[in-house]
């Protein structure tokens, strides 16, 4: 019988969950925004390739911030675990365990773009330029399609994590309903691209609107719950 948390070291555990999702967040977007959308550009793959070639420095900081965000992702399963294991001593690791599926597949995935770099040690990029575009083209589409794919277990991990919240008596009810919400937003925006990829850009747009502001709210909580009372 695990020994249930006494109230200020709960707050405590909030607290440091929520810096860990900030710290979530921030590394995504910089990944995302200040990297990727940066030198990626999908209608011209031959621009893509000089972008990244004449910043493979930023290509690279990029992939540590993912996998920092990797690392920062192992240890939210962590606390969500000790926050919630008393109350749902079972679903409290598998919650866990989807969250850590989800962060293992991001981290595996980053080696697609790892190999872009390795593209420009092995052929010449003035004789070969197309066919190296091309490579890199399948590569950054791979690790987009990676990417969702770990939205799946990342949404089973959400709808969970929403029910025990929802459920635990001590946590906002209404956040909860909401993160199980985003949780289903997870799997219909990753199942969408997987069986209708024509459809995609709605899907997104369903992401944006429900899982990406429950984010940033569930991390603007934990930290004001978190460190308010301590």
């Amino acid at each position: 019988m695990k020994k249930e948390l006494h109230p200020s070291d709960r707050n405590l555990h909030l607290g440091l969950t929520g810096v860990l999702y900030l710290l979530v967040i921030v590394c995504g977007l910089f990944s995302e925004m200040g990297v990727r959308s940066v030198l990626f550009l999908p209608e011209d793959l031959i621009q893509t390739m000089e972008n990244i070639q004449g910043n493979q420095s930023l290509l690279r900081l990029g992939v540590a911030s993912d996998m920092l965000m990797v690392l920062a992702d192992v240890g939210l399963a962590w606390f969500f675990l000790i926050l919630f294991q008393q109350n749902f001593p079972r679903l409290s690791y598998l919650a866990a365990f989807f969250r850590l599926v989800q962060a293992g597949i991001i981290g595996i995935n980053l080696i697609h773009l790892l190999q872009i770099p390795t593209l420009f040690q092995f052929f010449h990029v003035t004789s070969d330029a197309p066919w190296v575009a091309q490579q890199i083209g399948y590569l950054i589409e791979s690790h987009r399609m990676g990417y969702l794919l770990s939205g799946i277990p990342f949404g089973m991990s959400c709808i969970l994590l929403g029910y025990m919240m929802y459920q635990s008596g001590w946590f906002s009810k209404i956040l909860g309903a909401i993160v199980f919400i985003a949780g289903f937003a997870y799997l219909i925006d990753s199942f969408t691209n997987i069986l209708l990829p024509q459809y995609a850009p709605q899907s997104e747009i369903l992401v944006l609107a429900t899982a990406v502001i429950t984010e940033l709210t569930l991390c603007i909580y934990l930290i004001i719950k978190g460190f308010r009372n301590n």
